[in-house]
């Protein structure tokens, strides 16, 4: 029997349409795997752009996509959008910003100068005016982490250890310890303000502290949701980073209401902004005492790992044991034992015994020194100083 010749064809259509099906189904998968890094992409793009349009000046706010650059074996840790938010009076100079950080997002306020293009309603509450009003003003596109200072780039109350130098701190802060804890002190040294530094439960009045008798009068009226501490213990001195999760974790509404706070109160600039100083800590991360181990803060904090903290007590004490033979190696030379003075047996070689042992000191730190930070830029050796 005779078979049609359009029935020869049928088995080559069936197999055509099935594999073009099974392309089809194919590019279909496909699609949705490519689907969500295209998404991402875009979210991350948005981010940027939000954060680039914090303030419409580009004279006084430079824009970066990226952070400072990590040291070069830090490169796989992932950047962060940051923002250096300053308060300064309109006679302080600041362009060692511009000089040493021209990467960085910034935000200064000149809280002398009404016409500033980042000023503030009142020249009140010290740096707390400048701080919050950062916040209220920037609300819905604060950047990942806002690191909030002083306008001195070196002052006592910085690290020791980088140089007491903001721009050495800015660089080797740690965003992702900000990202993962939400807030910390720039400052690691635990005085003043550690610990045990404001006792609000007691009834008798301090003299030689009057933010603490202040700051139980008036708790209520700036927590009213929160039973007074006993005590409230942080280092000083109002400089510190934050990320943008833990100040959204208050509404809008209550940072419009603290500053409201330090506009009518009846405090001076000096006491109201000293009360802010001592309660940022509480505020951003919900703890009345918190003064971290000086060794985890540096470690963790700006990646400067001593291999313990009797290690990192020991650098310390050198340091002090080579002030004090300073000390008295400039008294030796006043009392007119110098080198050039020679009448006197053994004074030229007691000169270098003197020189010969401060050296030797300023070698032994310098070379401690460069093994934490090199140790602080190693993952594996940093988890091990901080006992991970």
């Amino acid at each position: 029997m005779a078979i049609s010749r359009r029935y020869l064809y049928l088995p080559l259509v069936i197999i055509t349409t099935f594999v073009l099906y099974w392309q089809v189904d194919l590019v279909h998968n496909l699609r949705h795997v490519i689907l969500p890094s295209e998404k991402s992409t875009s979210t991350s793009a948005s981010s940027i752009t939000a954060a680039e349009t914090i303030t419409p000046n580009p004279t006084t706010v430079r824009a970066s996509s990226t952070a400072v650059p990590i040291p070069t074996s830090q490169s796989t840790v992932p950047s962060y959008d940051r923002t250096l938010v300053v308060a300064r009076l309109k006679k302080e100079d600041v362009s060692w910003i511009q000089n040493e950080l021209p990467d960085l997002h910034t935000a200064i306020y000149v809280v002398d100068d009404p016409t500033a293009e980042f000023h503030v309603p009142k020249n009140k509450g010290h740096e707390a005016m400048a701080y919050l009003t950062f916040i209220i003003d920037h609300y819905e596109n604060l950047p990942e982490i806002a690191i909030f200072i002083h306008s001195d780039r070196i002052t006592w109350h910085n690290n020791d250890l980088l140089d007491s130098d903001l721009v050495k701190m800015t660089r080797r802060l740690n965003s992702e310890r900000v990202k993962r804890e939400g807030y910390i002190n720039l400052r690691c040294h635990l005085q003043p303000g550690c610990s045990d530094n404001l006792h609000l439960n007691r009834t008798e009045e301090n003299v030689h502290k009057p933010e603490e008798n202040i700051i139980r009068g008036i708790w209520s009226e700036l927590h009213p949701f929160d039973p007074i501490p006993a005590t409230l213990s942080h280092p000083c001195c109002a400089q510190f980073a934050v990320s943008r999760t833990q100040i959204r974790k208050y509404p809008l509404a209550r940072y419009v209401t603290w500053r409201e706070w330090i506009l009518k109160t009846e405090l001076d600039d000096r006491l109201s902004g000293r009360i802010w100083e001592y309660t940022w800590h509480y505020i951003f991360s919900g703890k009345a005492d918190l003064c971290p181990e000086p060794h985890l803060c540096y470690c963790d904090g700006f990646r400067v790992c001593f291999e313990s903290k009797d290690a990192l007590s020991e650098w310390f004490s050198l340091g002090e044991r080579k002030k004090e033979l300073e000390k008295e190696y400039n008294n030796w030379k006043e009392a007119g034992h110098t080198s050039e003075n020679k009448a006197k047996a053994g004074i030229d070689e007691e000169d270098k015994v003197y020189r010969r042992r401060i050296d030797e000191m300023r070698s032994d730190l310098e070379r401690l020194k460069r093994e934490a930070l090199a140790r602080g830029d190693d993952p594996i050796a940093r988890d091990k100083a901080l006992g991970q």
